[in-house]
């Protein structure tokens, strides 16, 4: 990644503005805008290590998954430390972006000027902005397959295509649009993610709650300031991300009821207080348990139209907001990057703030053949998908997205047979967007020649260690009408003294023609004198001056003697023009030494303030690391603190169920008594009754045999009665 070498770079340059013009107040505040952007630079380079290393630890995790024994349970601790290492990471990181949140607002708030008009408008309906003009597509859905591989895995499904989950989505209180905060812009309410692929997730594409997998985004190709259906009420403000289906009607306009149109139910949605509306919201979005109450007390505000081509965001109005939070929030112009970026460049794709514009990157990706595109690696399949929605979507929407769908998959097959078909779309198509680029850059180049040029003309800034160039003056010229002049000047030979201007030929001219003192009149010349000049520029040929003399003498002796006056008399004031440039020389140097002493002495104070600031910085920066290493060490000590309550939960753990299996084995001694005792009971209740049953028995055989014996002695008895009856008749009859 290149953006990470920026910072020595950008230090550097708040360095050296730092020592520029320290009471301008033009300086003071382009220096907090490169703090600013420090800390923002900083604070996404944390957010992409910290995403990175989410992804690792999945991964790691996955390994683990497919490892048994105690070497697994090792590995699985060290990820749990990893984690919460993690955690603390983000913890610091929520801290610092809630500082920054705030210094970027109250830079923003210096110049924000809003009409009392535009803050009636503002956050519902478009301000006047600036459009984009149109331009090629610059790249395809293979950016988002490469560059948000680093930060999640893709899936394959049968309703939506490849869609895609992030690392994150395993902490149950992330929700989409959550790390981050709303910001109000001339095209409505405008999503700043805090996460680096939220470039992609939050302005392209939807978003899906899948039951048993949780959130899922799914690509799209038209760029947005947000994806979102609204609901307020007096006190509270809640969001939810658009679902899949709306895709299907690019260029609709979206109002209070896409809630019940599409089933967006109350766990989609990312319920906060007012009051924390214009802050950093991840730490005050409210549970989701509470979502049904709030859902049901707010009503839906969604107003999603088209305005000049462009997606204006309406929700909450900016003025009631305000209201709410107790303060003026920032309010940004939009300034729409359709420049293309490395797709693996995650930081040069954030959101930039300069001044009260907020720098979007909104790359063209609306390519015929997306559809025909696939991700590198497809981590699984989902053959069933099954999503959470408050109802079923109609079928008008089900069949309406599956058409769209299939419409894309015909319009990308056409597309790579215009390409040359599967073996050269690949070359093809990155020479195609490669052209778009250049096509690009060239005309944002011209773009900004054109800004330039209308740019207003700005007074030079000093710049510390050059030595600013010292304006010489140069020596004033005597009068030659009221003054003596002379033909020529004798030039001192000194490169760098500032040489005599040019006499006026006019004013030569007349000079000679009325000389002061002189008797008679000069013979006109035809010759051109230069005062500055050893050379004589004559209108004809150059001709040597003693010969010019001798000639004149000879015509007429008269003039000679003229002539030699004049040549007295110029030689006269040659000298008085070469002491009078001496001393406007001495008078220059002094001038200029003193100048050049100014000078020095200005930049002696620049560099004292450059000093003092890098001291200040020092100082600053040595009372952060201060600070931090108190952080550290108080953290350290929380943690510590952490791991003794943690360590004695463990052994108030281990004895409780220590206690608790003593227990357990009481009790399990006692029922096994208990049903010992039961058996040796039941076992005496079977013998008593076996008992019982054989004295009964016996009993009865001895009823029987005594009945039986009775009848025998009745039996017997009879006969012997019977007998004795019969030895009574007999003997009767014998008588």
């Amino acid at each position: 990644m290149k953006i990470p070498h920026l910072l020595p770079l950008a230090a550097i340059v708040l360095l050296v503005a730092t020592g520029c013009d320290k009471q301008s107040p033009v300086v003071a505040k382009k220096i907090a805008e490169l703090e600013q952007e420090l800390g923002d630079l900083k604070l996404a380079t944390e957010r992409d290590a910290i995403e990175r290393e989410r992804v690792q630890i999945e991964d790691d995790r996955g390994e683990l998954a497919r490892q048994q024994g105690a070497a697994a349970a090792e590995q699985d601790q060290a990820i749990l430390e990893r984690e919460k290492t993690l955690s603390n990471r983000e913890g610091k990181l929520e801290q610092f972006q809630a500082a920054l949140a705030e210094k970027e607002d109250d830079l923003q708030q210096q110049t924000q000027q809003l009409s009392e008009r535009d803050r009636d408008l503002a956050g519902r309906e478009a301000l006047s902005f600036e459009q984009p003009a149109p331009s090629e597509p610059v790249a395809d859905y293979g950016m988002f397959y490469d560059s948000l591989a680093l930060y999640g895995s893709w899936f394959e499904t049968s309703d939506y295509g490849y869609v895609w989950q992030p690392a994150v989505v395993r902490d149950s209180n992330w929700r989409p649009y959550s790390r981050g905060r709303w910001v109000c812009s001339d095209r409505g309410w405008t999503w700043i993610s805090e996460e680096p692929f939220g470039w992609a997730t939050y302005h392209y594409g939807r978003w899906s709650l899948l039951r048993g997998r949780g959130w899922v985004w799914v690509p799209g190709a038209e760029w947005a300031p947000s994806w979102v259906s609204w609901r307020e009420n007096g006190s509270h403000i809640g969001w939810a991300p658009l679902p899949p289906e709306t895709m299907a009607y690019r260029g609709h306009n979206w109002d209070s009821s896409v809630d019940v149109q599409f089933g967006i139910g109350a766990l989609c949605y990312n319920f906060v207080e007012m009051q924390y509306f214009g802050s950093s919201l991840y730490d005050h979005c409210l549970p989701v348990s509470s979502n049904g109450g709030y859902f049901q007390l707010t009503s839906n505000i969604t107003y999603i139209h088209i305005v000049n081509r462009q997606i204006i965001c309406g929700g909450p109005k900016y003025k009631d907001v305000c209201k709410g939070v107790g303060r003026p929030l920032p309010f940004y112009r939009l300034e729409i990057d359709q420049h293309p970026r490395s797709s693996r460049d995650s930081l040069g794709m954030r959101p930039r703030i300069k001044g009260d514009h907020l720098v979007v990157s909104a790359p063209n990706m609306d390519v015929a053949w997306n559809d025909g595109l696939k991700p590198k690696r497809i981590k699984d399949r989902i053959e069933t998908v099954t999503v959470e929605r408050d109802g079923n979507l109609g079928r008008e929407i089900t069949d309406r997205y599956r058409q769209t769908r299939e419409q894309g998959r015909q319009k990308s097959e056409a597309a790579v047979a215009e390409l040359g078909g599967v073996d050269e779309f690949d070359q093809r198509r990155d020479e195609k967007l490669q052209d778009n680029r250049r096509l690009a850059d060239g005309k944002g180049r011209k773009e900004l020649s054109r800004d330039v040029a209308k740019m207003p003309e700005r007074p030079q800034r000093e710049i510390p260690n050059i030595r600013e160039p010292v304006r010489v003056e140069r020596p004033t010229i005597p009068d030659p009408v009221n003054d003596p002049v002379a033909d020529r000047v004798v030039q001192q030979p000194n490169d760098n003294r500032p040489r005599t201007k040019a006499v006026d030929d006019r004013r030569i001219y007349k000079a000679q023609e009325t000389p002061r003192g002189a008797p008679t009149e000069v013979p006109q010349r035809p010759q051109r004198q230069v005062a500055d000049s050893r050379v004589i520029q004559t209108d004809e040929a150059p001709e040597p001056q003693e010969t010019r003399r001798e000639q004149q003498r000879q015509a007429d002796p008269a003039p000679r003697i003229q002539q030699g006056a004049n040549d007295r008399s110029q030689d006269e004031q040659a000298r008085e023009m070469q002491r009078q440039a001496k001393q406007n020389e001495a008078q220059q140097e002094a001038v200029n030494r003193k100048q050049v002493e100014q000078a020095q002495q200005r930049q002696a104070e620049k560099q004292r303030d450059a000093e003092q600031a890098r001291e200040a910085q020092k100082e600053a920066a040595q009372q952060q690391r201060q600070q931090q290493e108190n952080a550290q060490q108080r953290e350290q000590q929380r943690a510590q603190r952490q791991q003794q309550e943690d360590q004695q939960r463990d052994t108030q753990r281990q004895q409780e169920r220590a206690q608790q299996r003593q227990q357990e084995d009481a009790q399990q001694r006692q029922e096994d008594n208990a049903r010992q005792r039961q058996q040796e009971d039941n076992q005496r209740q079977q013998d008593n009754a076996r008992q019982r049953q054989q004295e009964e028995n016996n009993q009865r055989q001895r009823q029987q045999e005594d009945s039986q014996r009775q009848r025998q002695q009745d039996d017997s008895r009879q006969k012997q009665e019977k007998e004795q009856k019969d030895n009574d008749d007999s003997r009767k009859r014998g008588r």
